[in-house]
């Protein structure tokens, strides 16, 4: 049963840690630095100066981050407890049918990534955060401007182009589309699903653009 237990533990680790990167992608951020963040914050480890700054500035991504270190805190506590007692009761040697579980899940979760099931309940749950087509990442503010990376996320949008996506004092700097970069687009310029959009403007209006 210990070796069970501590396995028990590794996976509610792993789920948290996939629960806290969906919530900080789900703020704008890009899922490998989503990742990355929920990581170092449930681990407490990897922090730069800038990339302390992508949190602090916004107020949901404090909360989240906040949250996971105080989990990965109160884990590390209660693994080395575990341990603790694990070692005072005497460390058994797990059995076969304990053995084949625990393999049988490691196996079961490799599939789901490679198959991208995980992937696609990650999509899923994101679909809940964002209602529109868009989503929103402020990179630099000051006072009511900024600047921002708007992700268009909405697959099944046809016909989107910058003057019907973008409207108020906003102005697009340049579309990333994979490794291309159209600088100074023009109003007519069409726009595709996982296209990045580099604009300045009113915070409140970059904002908006999720609604």
């Amino acid at each position: 049963m210990q070796i069970i237990g501590v396995f028990i533990f590794l996976f509610v680790w792993l789920a948290i840690l996939w629960v806290g990167a969906i919530a900080l992608e789900a703020t704008g951020m890009e899922r490998s630095k989503a990742f990355f963040q929920a990581l170092s914050a449930l681990s407490n480890t990897g922090f730069t100066t800038r990339q302390a700054e992508d949190i602090v500035e916004y107020p949901n991504r404090r909360r989240i981050v906040s949250w996971l270190i105080f989990l990965g805190c109160v884990g590390i506590t209660a693994f080395l407890f575990l341990m603790i007692l694990y070692v005072k009761a005497g460390i058994a040697a797990p059995s076969t049918t304990h053995i084949g579980a625990i393999v049988g899940s490691i196996v079961l979760l490799i599939i789901l990534v490679w198959t991208g099931v995980i992937r696609w309940l990650a999509n899923g749950i994101l679909k809940l955060f964002h209602k529109g087509p868009v989503n929103v990442e402020i990179l630099h503010q000051s006072q009511d401007y900024g600047v921002a990376r708007i992700k268009i996320t909405e697959k099944d949008k046809t016909g989107l182009t910058i003057s019907k996506l973008i409207k108020g004092e906003v102005t697009v700097l340049a579309i990333e589309r994979g490794d291309k970069v159209i600088t100074s687009p023009k109003d007519t310029e069409p726009v595709q699903a996982g296209d990045y959009l580099l604009c300045y403007g009113k915070v409140e209006e970059l904002n908006q653009k999720t609604s």
